[in-house]
């Protein structure tokens, strides 16, 4: 398998990303993609990784997507692959949570061999902070040995057939002419008409890290910050689990859901749970401060707008 893992600025969590594949997934190919890193903690780390796997930067910097490069990264990454195998997609904020075994390895082959329009795989646990949510929409389907989101709603989401965290094989992708696109929503609508609903792995083996860091356009606005500030974002690694609790996993009825927290330890003390992934989730007040923020800014934007007219 060929992990391929994405970054930009983060430099302590793409360290942890790697030591984890490193732990749990030796032997196996890493190659990782920067997103013009201009933090030098990030440019030191991405060097010292550079003697061990193979690092891609991206040198140009004009991308005003929210998401940087990340989607013509893939589409560099996939268009790199000369060989038909497993590829997993990581980004530095996520981590291998367990060594992956030949059981896992057999399993994910078996699964594309079975279904010949079977797409992307979800190495994932799913997050407390949406549980009922998930335990509403998520079905085990023993047939194909995966849970699929069921999500009836005709709301716009992501997550049903693709996440940017995923497994497939690059064949499969090449089969259907696969061409990333800016946006996890234009992605998702994309892999449902070429795949199967998205399979989320009965025993997941990567997750995001909580509470981390984030950039939106690679700018963070005033209550973005404040919030990173009073949820105390930073560096939460997992702690590696052990046999018992592996076992633990994989002998669970089929019925419950693999929830984060049930599994999963941080190495840091203090951390609030349920863990969150948006330091906007948490509190209320800060969301409703962001939506006042982002007004005031669109007034700005069309007053200059009409200026300039």
């Amino acid at each position: 398998m060929i992990f391929f893992v994405f970054s930009y600025n983060r430099g302590p969590h793409l360290k942890n990303c790697i030591e984890s594949i490193e732990t749990c997934a030796a032997g196996h190919r890493v190659i990782v993609y920067d997103d013009a890193s201009d933090d030098p903690e990030t440019q030191q780390i991405l060097r010292d990784i550079e003697t061990r796997h193979e690092v891609r930067r991206r040198d140009d910097k004009g991308s005003g997507d929210q998401h940087g490069a990340l989607y013509t990264n893939m589409q560099r990454a996939i268009e790199s692959i000369e060989d038909d195998c497993l590829i997993c997609f990581l980004q530095d904020d996520t981590q291998l949570v367990r060594k992956i075994d030949e059981q896992d390895l057999q399993f994910m082959e078996d699964y594309f061999e079975k279904f010949p329009n079977g797409g992307f795989l979800a190495p994932v646990f799913q997050k407390r902070i949406t549980r009922q949510r998930t335990l509403d929409r998520f079905v085990y389907y023993e047939d194909r040995g995966v849970y699929v989101c069921e999500h009836r709603s005709r709301k716009q989401v992501a997550g049903v057939y693709y996440s940017d965290i995923s497994v497939i094989r690059s064949d499969r992708l090449k089969a259907v002419n696969w061409k990333f696109v800016p946006g996890e929503f234009e992605n998702e609508q994309q892999a449902k008409e070429n795949f199967l609903e998205m399979g989320y792995l009965y025993a997941p083996f990567a997750m995001w890290l909580p509470n981390p860091p984030a950039y939106r356009n690679k700018k963070k606005s005033f209550t973005f910050m404040l919030a990173e500030i009073v949820n105390k974002a930073g560096l939460y690694p997992f702690r590696i689990m052990d046999n018992s609790m592996v076992r633990k996993l994989r002998t669970r009825p089929a019925g419950q859901v693999p929830i984060a927290e049930d599994y999963l330890d941080v190495t840091v003390e203090g951390l609030k749970s349920p863990w969150i992934y948006d330091p906007l989730r948490r509190y209320r007040t800060l969301r409703k401060l962001a939506k006042i923020e982002a007004f005031l800014k669109r007034i700005g934007t069309s007053k200059n707008s009409g200026r300039a007219s």
